[in-house]
């Protein structure tokens, strides 16, 4: 099990000095950003894939099979989403996303035979109402086990989910196929424009699922997953503003000594 965090100019800062320690630092599939990760860690690949969104045609699969060959990438991540047109939560449209999803594997495999293959749980926001469908958990484990895929398991957006849904997140999270978990994310949640928002720094109640989820690899009721991944901070707009090093320097060694390799 290998500890990561989201690559970020501060964190490789903080790397260089000898203020934190990560085993991966996690990249979006930009050379300029992995290039500059690899100069103070190992770093790996969490792509943007979207199943059932009608987009899997159009990746660049010479750049993927590049990235998968040329950092710590153990394997390639998907997540599992759905096309606006189906909003509604209708029998027909939870048939129509399975074999979307389907689809869309067979053609990644199709793409990149070999390759191991993993798919994330979204959240369900009120204004991502398509995703109503593609985050319940029954979906989930289905199309998982059915088209023997790896778990990635985000906390947050299980968290998030499950609150949309009426359900306790351990309830909505014991749903899934845990004995598949490849992956772990863990964020910490806060309200922001009026709604819970992940990839912020931790709180209270975050310890204490972050604590929750570790007890459950440590007692064997989850698969210890290859990487669990801090998904704090970043580049670009969407995640510079929110990127603190002190709150990088207090959270990063507390979460390495739960997740770190040992």
């Amino acid at each position: 099990m290998k500890f990561a965090v989201n690559y970020s100019t501060p964190i490789a800062k903080l790397i260089e000095q000898g203020e934190v320690k990560v085993d991966l630092l996690k990249c979006p599939e930009w050379d300029g950003i992995v290039n500059a990760a690899r100069k103070v860690a190992p770093a790996y690949i969490h792509f943007e894939i979207s199943l059932g969104t009608h987009k899997v045609q159009d990746l660049n699969f010479d750049l993927i099979r590049r990235m998968l060959e040329t950092t710590e990438t153990p394997y390639l991540n998907t997540h599992l989403s759905n096309h606006r047109s189906r909003s509604a939560a209708t029998e027909q449209n939870r048939k129509m996303i399975l074999k979307e999803w389907r689809e869309d594997l067979k053609f990644l495999r199709g793409k990149l035979p070999g390759v191991k293959l993993i798919a994330e749980n979204l959240p369900w926001h009120e204004f991502m109402p398509e995703l109503e469908i593609a985050c319940h958990p029954t979906l989930i484990s289905q199309i998982i086990e059915e088209n023997d895929l790896g778990l990635l398991l985000d906390l947050s957006h299980a968290r998030i989910s499950a609150e949309m849904m009426g359900m306790d997140y351990r309830d909505y999270i014991a749903r899934l196929p845990l004995n598949r978990l490849a992956e772990l994310h863990i964020t910490g949640i806060r309200e922001y424009n009026g709604y819970p928002t992940d990839h912020f720094e931790m709180q209270a109640d975050d310890w204490a699922v972050a604590e929750w989820a570790a007890a459950q690899i440590e007692s064997g009721n989850w698969r210890k997953p290859e990487i669990v991944a801090f998904e704090y901070g970043g580049v670009g707009n969407v995640f510079c503003w929110r990127t603190e090093p002190e709150a990088i320097c207090s959270q990063v060694p507390r979460l390495y000594e739960m997740f770190g390799q040992r």
